[in-house]
């Protein structure tokens, strides 16, 4: 059966997953390397006072790396075709992709959900 992961978990898991061997797969000069950024923030990285820019801004930025991964996932697929990279590496590239795609779907449509209960809360 499959454990449930809270929230905290799910974000260390895909630091995880998304470690330094991303980075090092994108072949030198080729994209400008992606930063993973899970979106946590200690108390000494200094938050704003409104919780929900801060917020806002750490989805934008997270939806750009899921962005520069796709990117990076084309760019081998492309390499590949002309013979410049492995398949394994076109391989794992594309399904940390997917990942992130999946991860973010996921989270936008928790957030909807969310806000549209919020929204029917009578006072």
């Amino acid at each position: 059966m499959a454990e449930k992961i809270s929230p905290v978990n799910a974000e260390l898991k895909l630091a995880q997953i998304l470690n330094d061997d991303f980075l090092a797969q994108a072949p030198e000069g080729a994209i400008a390397s992606p930063s993973v950024d899970i979106g946590i923030k200690t108390p000494a990285s200094g938050l704003s006072a409104n919780a929900f820019e801060d917020l806002l801004s750490r989805a934008v930025d997270s939806l750009n790396n899921v962005s520069q991964a796709e990117m990076h996932a084309d760019q081998l697929i492309q390499k590949f075709r002309a013979g410049q990279a492995e398949l394994h590496e076109v391989m794992i590239a594309q399904s940390k992709a997917n990942i992130l795609v999946q991860f973010a779907v996921t989270s936008i449509n928790t957030a909807v959900t969310s806000f549209k209960e919020v929204l029917q809360i009578q006072i």
